[in-house]
């Protein structure tokens, strides 16, 4: 399951996620795309729609908190500050993000300005209500936990807290 949020000219998508390669990964996954808004047929009022584009095109920002699934307790815990490429470029560590991924991915999302300037984004900045976004994020959050919480025993030691 996908969920997402979409403010202005930007989406933030959280979901459940596994990598299945030498070692199989899985986990939560954030990210910060943008978005096409369209004009509906005749214009109708609420014949408009969105289209969030592929990562080629509009990948921003991601967060991956995983655990190596094929290596119980073993975390994969990294972020990719900026897309390169038409991908997610360079692969990035933090102690704190290892430390409480959670409260991490936390930090980040609630300071969306500054996100947005970090990678190269701040051009969404005048299509984004800031206000609605901070009361989307404890949805957000929610949503970060229930993928953390299919992730088998070795994430419940994590500490998962919803910010009100």
């Amino acid at each position: 399951m996908k969920i997402v949020f979409v403010n202005g000219r930007l989406a933030v998508i959280v979901r459940y996620w596994e990598q299945h390669g030498p070692v199989v990964d899985g986990g939560a996954r954030v990210e910060l795309r943008r978005v096409d808004q369209l004009e509906g047929e005749n214009h109708r009022e609420g014949a408009a729609g969105l289209a969030v584009r592929p990562i080629s095109e509009g990948g921003l920002w991601r967060a991956d908190l995983f655990m190596i699934l094929s290596e119980p307790g073993t975390s994969c815990f990294h972020y990719h500050p900026q897309f390169e490429n038409g991908d997610v470029g360079e692969r990035f560590e933090d102690d704190d993000l290892t430390a409480d991924p959670r409260a991490w991915v936390e930090r980040q999302l609630g300071d969306l300005e500054g996100l947005l300037k970090r990678c190269g984004a701040s051009d969404l900045l005048p299509s984004i209500d800031l206000d609605e976004h901070r009361r989307a994020l404890p949805m957000m959050l929610t949503a970060v936990d229930a993928c953390l919480a299919r992730v088998p025993v070795a994430m419940a030691s994590l500490p998962t807290r919803v910010s009100g």
